[in-house]
């Protein structure tokens, strides 16, 4: 940019000039207020955070215990704090040091910005002053100029005068001594005269010294002090900024220490230690046990005196096996859900380092949505399991207890290969029953396994709490319940389910659509359960599997592995994981277009402009913010800023 001068340019406008110089060396004042407002927020900031981490400090000596190791443990931690108290401890010390950096901020605000911004208002006014008085030096001497040439005119005008007037007595009286004054009278007009002239060309040379020289020097001189004010207050502003960059910098040295102990603190940890110090010897509580009638039957065995009794005992085992079967649809394909789950919880585990906590907290989500009916549903199916083992294991062998005679159940059963209880297979039971003492086995000493929640999934247990199968062992295929009176019941891990114990021999001779599934692709179909289904093409390894939709005219496409069930040869009825998408990105998945532009204030926000589209990897969960992608980057988004 070219030089600019606001003499060249603006020419008389001194006036003008002063007033906005002056106007812009007080507004100084009103920086340097605003510094010191700065400085006291920043100073009450300091010593309620101060408060804060105090007031935190007191609350977690008093909980640093029970946060550790529960209210009731049974060794004590003594000094010894639990991860995630030691990293709470870091935050808090780190907190307090940043008190201390806002309180440094409030003090070199107060101390050098605006102490700087005082003085140099003090300056530059000084100067200001000086600029003001050398122009009215200049303006003094134009005007006394000015005012010798009025002076001047006026001489002139009246020497003028006494001319004519000598002139006009010497034409009245022509003599000598008229003549004389009238010469005396010119001389002086003609002195006056060239006086006059003179003046002028004074008053001309300084007008024009005046606007082309003195005026713009002065200006220029306004225009310095002007330039020179920004140019210092660029300083001061540069001293503030450097001031909170510091600041900045300190506080990523505050939050890299705390993050430091954040990255140790295991999410096992705590875990560990509150099991190191809860540790105790624990008793299953002892089995329910038949107490007699102190006035009728004395013994546990089942009373079957007559046709009303056992119609009773067929009905209920009736009923029993068609809840049993019902639930046993259900629980397999919940367990299938929850296997999913926790290989994906263990996959997470495995990699603490970088543990993804939000797919962790989602997964963990899914899980309980399952989880939550599937205990439900497992237990009833297990009182109907127990129903009928107890029907079928205290009833004397050459008693008849086939229900086919009920055609209803008989219809339904023999739908699903059933007429007995799948466990047992057939119409014989595959239940083996010690008698030694007399009569059938007692299942009111059967020991049922329970299904546990571990880091594992479902896993069973005996009586001592040994760990027995996982939820990844499930079997479909038929299984075999051994029951010994009066003994802990165990069973091989590879005839075992995870649901509980005497499971089905629960076989679907039919190909079954398990899921929905809309199709993406055109080389896919769209299938619903329900749906007749006959394979063409068995899965490669892809995930997809060829079929033929008979119940839409037969049409052929690919459907997901895991959407179905095939019972045909060279098929396993155990799907393998849901397949990954074949090609490109999920055509399902939603995004958002920017409104507004945003820039990112952290590492873990992304800066967006208008028109942007960004792919939802996770909605709003009410904080406001979208976790999506854009341009192969991911981050925090606002969720108001986008449609």
């Amino acid at each position: 940019m070219s030089h600019l001068s606001i003499g060249n340019e603006l020419k008389d406008s001194f006036e003008v000039t002063s007033k906005w110089v002056q106007y812009n060396l007080k507004w100084l004042s009103e920086v340097e207020s605003f510094y010191r407002e700065r400085s006291k927020l920043e100073k009450e900031y300091s010593d309620k955070l101060k408060a804060l981490t105090a007031d935190y400090f007191n609350k977690k000596s008093v909980a640093s215990v029970t946060l550790g190791v529960g209210q009731t443990p049974t060794v004590t931690p003594g000094s010894i704090e639990a991860a995630s108290v030691v990293a709470w401890n870091e935050i808090l010390t780190q907190t307090e040091l940043i008190a201390k950096d806002h309180e440094k901020l409030s003090q070199d605000f107060v101390n050098t910005i605006s102490g700087q911004i005082n003085g140099l208002y003090t300056k530059l006014d000084i100067t200001y002053t000086k600029i003001v008085g050398f122009f009215n030096e200049m303006e003094k001497r134009k005007n006394s100029v000015y005012s010798d040439l009025e002076k001047s005119k006026r001489n002139y005008d009246d020497s003028c005068q006494n001319m004519e007037l000598a002139r006009s007595k010497y034409t009245k009286s022509p003599n000598d001594r008229n003549k004389r004054k009238l010469s005396e009278k010119e001389t002086l007009m003609n002195i006056a005269k060239n006086s006059y002239l003179i003046k002028i060309s004074q008053a001309n040379r300084v007008k024009d010294k005046y606007y082309f020289q003195d005026i713009p020097e002065v200006v220029d001189l306004l225009q310095d002090l002007n330039e020179a004010r920004v140019s210092f207050l660029n300083n001061i502003w540069s001293q503030a900024s450097q001031i909170e960059i510091d600041l900045g910098g300190s506080l990523q040295k505050r939050m890299k220490a705390s993050g430091d102990v954040v990255k140790q603190n295991r999410p096992s940890l705590s875990t560990a230690m509150f099991i190191k110090h809860n540790v105790k010897n624990w008793k299953e509580p002892l089995d329910f046990q038949f107490k007699p009638s102190p006035i009728w039957h004395d013994d546990e065995q089942f009373i079957i005196s007559g046709s009303n009794e056992l119609e009773d005992l067929k009905l209920k085992l009736r009923n029993s096996q068609k809840v049993y079967n019902q639930m046993q649809d259900m629980t397999t394909m919940e367990l299938e859900k929850l296997a999913k789950y926790n290989k994906i919880k263990q996959n997470l585990k495995n990699n603490e380092e970088s543990f993804d906590s939000v797919q962790f907290y989602d997964n963990l989500k899914n899980y309980l949505a399952v989880i939550s009916g599937f205990t439900s549903h497992e237990s009833i199916k297990l009182l109907s399991q127990v129903e009928i083992e107890s029907i079928q294991n205290n009833v004397p062998q050459d008693i008849d207890l086939n229900v086919q005679n009920y055609e209803e159940d008989k219809n339904k059963a023999s739908k699903k290969g059933k007429t007995r209880l799948s466990l047992l297979g057939g119409g014989s039971s595959n239940v083996s029953s010690d008698n030694s003492n007399g009569g059938s086995g007692l299942f009111s000493k059967l020991k049922v396994k329970n299904i546990l929640h571990t880091d594992g999934g479902f896993m069973n247990t005996d009586n001592s709490g040994n760990r027995q199968s996982t939820i990844e062992d499930i079997d479909t295929g038929t299984q075999n319940l051994n029951i010994s009176n009066g003994s802990n019941t165990r069973r091989n891990r590879s005839n075992t389910t995870s649901s509980s114990i005497g499971t089905s021999s629960y076989t679907v001779n039919k190909n079954k659509v398990l899921y929905p599934y809309k199709k993406q692709e055109d080389d896919e179909i769209t299938i619903h359960p329900g749906d007749s289904i006959e394979l063409v093409e068995k899965d490669t390894g892809s995930g997809w599997t060829l079929v033929r939709n008979m119940s839409k005219n037969g049409i052929i496409g690919l459907v997901p592995t895991t959407y179905i069930e095939i019972h045909e040869s060279n098929t396993s009825s155990s799907p393998p994981t849901v397949p990954p998408p074949r090609r490109g990105n999920n055509p399902l998945m939603r995004t958002i277009t920017a409104q507004y532009p945003y820039q990112s204030q952290g590492n873990d926000e992304l800066s967006i402009s208008p028109g942007d589209v960004i792919t939802v990897i996770r909605g709003d969960d009410g904080s406001g913010w979208t976790y999506g992608e854009l341009n192969g980057v991911k981050g925090l988004v606002p969720t108001s800023y986008c449609k």
